[in-house]
């Protein structure tokens, strides 16, 4: 199955692909090992729209023709 990928801040260096195809029944942190991100450097990643919290990266799957966002952790203040 193919998903639409979108990466953000600095993890563009780290990859720069905008689909990745995975195994059915591959979940989100399955999606973000193929992306070759280390995962603590992931700050929020959304499915479709929908924000998948850490925990949840785990045992949320993914569907063909999803569209993932990978955004690195936000800093400032």
């Amino acid at each position: 199955m193919w998903i639409k990928v979108r990466v953000t801040g600095h993890l563009i260096d780290l990859c720069s692909v905008d689909e990745v195809e995975l195994s059915e029944g591959a979940s989100v942190a399955d999606a973000v090992a193929a992306l070759g991100i280390p995962p603590e450097q992931v700050g929020l990643v959304s499915v479709d729209g929908q924000a998948v919290s850490r925990v949840r990266r785990s045992d949320t799957t993914l569907a063909d023709g999803n569209a993932m966002v990978v955004m690195a952790p936000l800093t400032g203040g």
